[in-house]
């Protein structure tokens, strides 16, 4: 039955499209399913943004997102597996919330917790930027696709442009000209031999890429322009200043400019922490048994740049998220919603 409930509830929200700009249909679909089960819905914006809040005063949150990248393939199902843009990436986690609530209702139980769907994550964060200058809670659970490992450690990133310049020269002339590509990959390989990248991580590795490139060639030419984006993944003990002192020598040497649109330090919380040992007593109710990093950016660095201890937890694979073949099972959402269940009722008993 909670299987079959839980597929409902997600195909709901699959069913209302909402990448970034455009929550106002899924949170008000969200506020009437509260409505319904007798929570009281705090609406916070400022004009653009829009948060959804229950329970405002708890110190633990549990907080997920309701925004998707643009829509990349329709919702469909097969068996358990319910497929579309958004179904891991993480309307899954919402509905694992929404499960939740609604059976405590049904069992009469107290939600002891704060919940909060947040807006604008896949594109700048904002939303949980809004909910933190307004709450201030002292813990928190952020929804992401961990494949229900609960995540105490989170990777730091640097995002940077760039333009390579070359020379143009016929194409079958390489000896006259310079080839913005290849300057493009020695300038990667010159990164990449940088020791912070031949480290090895507890969770995983640290890297760095080259996500965009653009290069034109509007003739049979050698290209002399290159456009991109570069991504490096931190270890959540290496200090991004650190890394911005090896990169800028190395992008002086081969761009016409570069400029980091996004930097970021990633944390790794202690064993003993609280939140850590709610979750670990929370794991061992529902058969949960694995501890993680998260890989990507999340609403959990904004939560904890502002002083909340924060796991990242949730139904889905990280891996497929943002794919055209994005999916998942639903068993994974009940087992989650358990979990976050199980959560509720140990911090509610102060345990």
């Amino acid at each position: 039955m909670k299987t079959e409930r839980a597929k409902e509830i997600l195909l709901q929200l699959l069913k209302i499209p909402s990448p970034s700009g455009q929550e106002d249909r899924i949170m008000l679909h969200i506020m009437e399913f509260l409505h319904k089960l007798d929570y009281d819905v705090h609406i916070e914006s400022d004009g653009q943004i829009i948060d959804l809040v229950v329970n405002p005063d708890a110190e633990l949150f549990y907080e997920v997102h309701v925004d998707t990248i643009p829509i990349r393939a329709q919702p469909f199902v097969r068996g358990n597996i319910v497929y579309g843009t958004g179904a891991s990436d993480i309307k899954g986690g919402a509905a694992a919330i929404l499960l939740m609530l609604e059976n405590l209702r049904r069992e009469g139980k107290e939600l002891n917790v704060g919940i909060v769907f947040v807006s604008d994550e896949e594109h700048g964060g904002r939303g949980s930027a809004l909910f933190m200058e307004r709450y201030k809670p002292k813990m928190a659970v952020v929804l992401e696709p961990t494949d229900l490992e609960v995540h105490i450690a989170h990777a730091g990133n640097i995002e940077a442009y760039f333009e390579v310049d070359g020379k143009e020269a016929h194409g079958a002339c390489p000896e006259s000209g310079l080839n913005a590509i290849e300057e493009t990959y020695k300038m990667l390989e010159e990164m990449k031999k940088l020791e912070p990248f031949k480290a090895k991580g507890k969770y995983f590795d640290p890297h760095i890429g080259i996500q965009e490139l653009i290069c034109e060639n509007p003739v049979y030419l050698i290209p002399a322009l290159c456009k991109g984006r570069l991504e490096a993944r931190l270890l959540p003990d290496q200090e991004v200043e650190d890394i911005l002192d090896l990169l800028d020598p190395i992008f002086d040497e081969y761009t016409l400019k570069y400029e980091y649109t996004e930097i970021w330090d990633g944390y790794e919380l202690e064993p003993d922490e609280e939140i850590v040992q709610l979750a670990k007593k929370a794991m061992e109710v529902t058969d949960i048994d694995e501890f993680g990093g998260m890989r990507s950016w999340t609403d959990a660095i904004n939560f904890m740049y502002n002083g909340t201890r924060t796991i990242v937890f949730g139904p889905g694979n990280l891996d497929i998220s943002h794919t055209k073949n994005e999916h998942i099972d639903v068993r994974d959402v009940v087992t989650a919603s358990e979990f976050l269940k199980a959560l509720n009722e140990i911090y509610g008993k102060g345990e």
